[in-house]
């Protein structure tokens, strides 16, 4: 995880960039969310198409571009 972005009352998102989003290793997200189980979690890569979400290790991951998230966050 590369880095977390807090929401409010206990709600954290986290945020992991990869160049390529096959390459998740997801371990180290599991672990967090075990401590801060409130939040979404992003995969940051460069896509070519729209985002898209996928299940890792029991962690529902929403996989978006850099300017998507950009706009997420505003």
């Amino acid at each position: 995880m590369d880095f977390v972005v807090p929401r409010g009352r206990g709600i954290v998102d986290a945020v992991e960039c990869k160049w390529n989003p096959d390459a998740l290793e997801a371990r180290g997200l599991v672990a967090f969310r075990c401590l801060y189980p409130r939040g979404k979690n992003y995969m940051v890569c460069p896509l070519q198409g729209p985002s898209y979400e996928r299940e890792a290790r029991g962690c529902l991951l929403v996989f978006v571009s850099p300017s998507e998230l950009r706009e997420i966050y505003g």
